[in-house]
């Protein structure tokens, strides 16, 4: 019996043209920019950056000299005397008194200095705080990017598979007409075309979803989907055994390049730093306030001038619980400090040891999807020529199906845990 070519080049149709779309695919690389640039979370997180530099505008300035006027006048008029003419009014220097004071507080103890530092340091805090945030949105995103990859590539399987059965359901038609074989055949390959077209409909409105959610998270209204010919793993990342020699080595490539790049080290250090110039702005301000002056102070039309002094005595307050709470913010900074270390370690080696795997398990489905590709095309060209069973086609069928989902699955786990991988190192912020 003669076949169409059309059948043949059917069955190996490239999984990965199957899937057509209107849009341009975006890679991981192209969603992680656009993240950076538009996510809503990250606008927000960046205004505290500007929040930070105003308050450290505030602490640069001096304070502001006070100047400071009484006026008093005599109520009841002055017996007149040889001395005094009658012509003092009520309003002249003889019944007047002026008081006229300029005061400065004068920063003899540098508070406005420590104030500044302590505004730097919170500064910098903040930039490196919302890098922390950048580095768990460009997480999610990724994972977000690669869920709706599989659910893409879900989609293209089961329409291959749902292609290849409908063309075996068109020529079991055909030869059920020319009674090749029996009915029965027929209604067990439609059956089979059935079950695929259901699934294809969920894996379809499985990828809606992915895609959706990818859309929020790069804040856009615009539809997006992703491009299933990304590579993803960097090539410098192909070979981890030449950053990561040994998982027990005690400085190794990975564990150092964490701790100098991972954003969280950099904002627990940034804390640190910011806990110890409060404890040195606190202690400052446990000083007196000084405030000194002139005085002018014409009486009755008899000048004066003087001097002004305020002088705090420190007998009760001396700012002794903000010292106390400083003190207890550094601990606290400290010791988180050094969990974030602890906990660089056991992520790191935990995301190596889970990439390496998932690297080893997709090498080693190379040679087990040949094989089924091969199994499959033999037992249909022999099913074709009445040389084997439909049950040994199906189950041919059935097994080439599973060991594609196999294989995508451990590609997707693989791709994940490069990803995790980026995330531990701290290199995502910059992939």
């Amino acid at each position: 019996m003669h076949f169409p070519k059309s059948f043949i080049a059917g069955f190996w149709l490239p999984l990965l043209g199957v899937v057509a779309s209107a849009q341009t695919p975006l890679t991981l690389k192209q969603v992680l920019e656009q993240v950076r640039v538009n996510s809503p979370v990250l606008r927000v997180d960046r205004l505290n950056i500007s929040v930070a530099q105003a308050n450290q505008v505030t602490a640069n300035l001096r304070p502001n000299p006070i100047l400071n006027n009484q006026t008093l006048f005599q109520l009841s008029p002055t017996p007149v005397t040889p001395m005094v003419a009658e012509v003092n009014g009520a309003l002249s220097r003889q019944r007047r008194q002026f008081w006229l004071q300029a005061t400065k507080e004068f920063d003899v103890f540098h508070k406005r200095q420590y104030r500044n530092r302590f505004a730097e340091a919170n500064t910098n805090l903040a930039v490196k705080s919302v890098a922390e945030t950048e580095r768990g949105l460009l997480f999610d995103a990724a994972n977000l990017f690669l869920d709706a990859w599989y659910a893409r590539i879900q989609l293209a399987l089961l329409q291959r598979a749902k292609a290849n059965v409908d063309t075996l359901v068109q020529l079991n038609k055909v030869r059920l007409k020319d009674l090749v074989i029996n009915s029965t055949e027929l209604t067990r390959t439609q059956l089979l075309s059935d079950r695929f077209d259901l699934q294809t409909r969920t894996a379809r409105q499985d990828l809606r979803n992915r895609l959706t959610e990818l859309r929020l998270v790069l804040g856009t209204t615009d539809s997006v989907t992703v491009a299933l010919s990304d590579s993803i793993v960097r090539p410098d990342f192909t070979d981890p055994l030449s950053l990561y020699p040994s998982v027990e080595a005690s400085a190794d490539s990975l564990l150092r390049l964490a701790a100098l790049t991972r954003t969280d080290v950099q904002v627990a250090s940034a804390n640190l730093e910011t806990a110890r110039r409060n404890v040195d702005l606190q202690q400052v301000l446990a000083k007196p306030r000084n405030e000194a002056g002139l005085i002018w102070n014409p009486q009755n039309a008899v000048p004066y001038a003087g001097v002004f002094l305020t002088l705090e005595l420190p007998f009760y307050s001396r700012n002794q619980g903000e010292i106390q709470k400083s003190q207890v913010l550094v601990d606290q900074a400290n010791q988180a400090a050094s969990f974030v270390q602890a906990r660089i370690r056991s992520e790191v080696e935990t995301a190596y040891q889970s990439f390496i795997t998932s690297r080893q398990n997709v090498d080693r489905f190379t040679g087990i999807r040949r094989n089924a590709d091969k199994v499959l095309g033999s037992v249909r060209y022999a099913y074709l020529r009445g040389a084997t069973t439909l049950i040994d086609l199906l189950e041919a069928q059935r097994s080439w199906f599973e060991t594609q989902t196999a294989y995508y699955e451990t590609l997707y786990s693989y791709r994940q845990n490069y990803v995790r991988l980026l995330y531990v190192t701290g290199q995502i912020n910059s992939y």
